[in-house]
């Protein structure tokens, strides 16, 4: 994370941020109300500089927001860029150890972030620890077999629920999640970034 420490004085006004972060950002939260529209805890695993949180609070404004990241640095530049009215509470952590008690958020983020995990499938059974049985994860990144463009996609992609990519798909079946909704962030000629709501079946089923 020594790299991430080095780029936090300038990570903000990346301009990977107006192009890539804020419309992935912006689709995952939209996700994330259709699926959830209340939540009273919500997690951002590999928050980088809390843009995400700071977008959520209108979202969700009675939430508790807490943000973690592994680069000291990127939380030390998120808790000087956060407005302390908008109350996000940052901590220093990696996503295969949560500082958290089982079952703590109704919602968690994981934007751009599982490609830098030490370890998936552990990084992955620490987030559903931590989420509650009603909860939901989202997760967006851009997959090794995530779809290029296609001329027909865009009319059905909306009413879609693809499966998770072939290298999510066990590890989110290992921890009792299903992909329970699907959007996609156009990002120039390269496969467009999946953006999945996981959930619990029983609590999808109980949403419907």
């Amino acid at each position: 994370m020594r790299g991430f420490d080095l780029r936090a004085g300038t990570y903000e006004d990346s301009v990977l941020q107006q192009f890539l972060f804020v419309p992935v950002h912006q689709t995952s939260l939209l996700l994330g109300r259709r699926i959830l529209p209340q939540a009273g805890a919500v997690l951002d695993v590999g928050c980088g500089t809390g843009r995400l949180l700071r977008a959520a609070r209108p979202c969700y404004p009675a939430a508790e927001l807490v943000g973690v990241d592994l680069a000291g640095q990127m939380v030390a530049a998120a808790m000087a860029v956060t407005p302390s009215g908008l109350r996000i509470r940052y901590v220093q952590a990696r996503a295969e150890h949560l500082p958290f008690p089982d079952a703590r958020f109704d919602l968690v983020f994981a934007t751009m972030a599982l490609r830098h995990w030490a370890d998936l499938p552990v990084g992955m059974a620490e987030v559903a620890r931590v989420l509650r049985p009603s909860g939901m994860l989202v997760l967006a990144d851009i997959f090794r077999d995530s779809p290029r463009r296609h001329p027909l996609a865009q009319v059905v992609r909306r009413r879609q629920c693809s499966p998770a990519p072939a290298e999510l798909a066990t590890v989110l079946a290992d921890q009792h999640l299903e992909v329970a909704g699907v959007e996609r962030v156009r990002w120039f000629g390269v496969p467009d970034v999946q953006v999945l709501g996981c959930t619990h079946p029983s609590a999808a089923n109980a949403s419907s």
